[in-house]
């Protein structure tokens, strides 16, 4: 028998050093993934086959980006107007201080949706559920 073909190989060995995934889990979240329509890392959020900061934390060493605990970010939404946080809200990302970008899976189109300006700003990655909270916060707070 082949062995089915293990996707998102980066991610698969940085989660693997930091959880008890095994290769039956993760083919398992790969056709959620592409039954639900979703990313491989948010059914595994899902389903909580793994702790969202963990999935962080691998997903930011699996493309060699600093993690940064969601708990610690400090947005700065200074130049931001409504169609760019839309966008944001549609990839799950959020501008940061000293010009840094969260984003919650550095797999998604970036660059497509917020355009080259937001993303030159330095990467880094937290966890999804803070992330959405934050940028929630700010709808709620001053756009409301």
């Amino acid at each position: 028998m082949i062995s089915p073909q293990i996707l998102l190989p980066e991610f698969f060995q940085a989660l693997r050093t930091m959880s008890d995934i095994d290769d039956v889990d993760w083919i398992i979240a790969s056709r959620l993934a592409e039954q639900w329509k979703m990313s491989i890392a948010d059914v595994l959020i899902e389903i909580h086959a793994v702790e969202e900061s963990v999935i962080a934390k691998s997903l930011a060493r699996a493309h060699g980006l600093q993690y940064v605990s969601g708990q610690a970010i400090t947005c700065d939404f200074s130049d931001i107007d409504t169609e760019l946080f839309s966008d944001l809200l549609n990839v799950g990302a959020a501008p940061l201080e000293n010009n840094r970008l969260a984003v919650c899976n550095p797999y998604d189109d970036h660059r497509g949706h917020l355009g080259s300006k937001m993303c030159e700003r330095e990467m880094v990655v937290t966890e999804r559920s803070l992330l959405y909270e934050a940028l929630r916060k700010q709808s709620l707070t001053n756009w409301l």
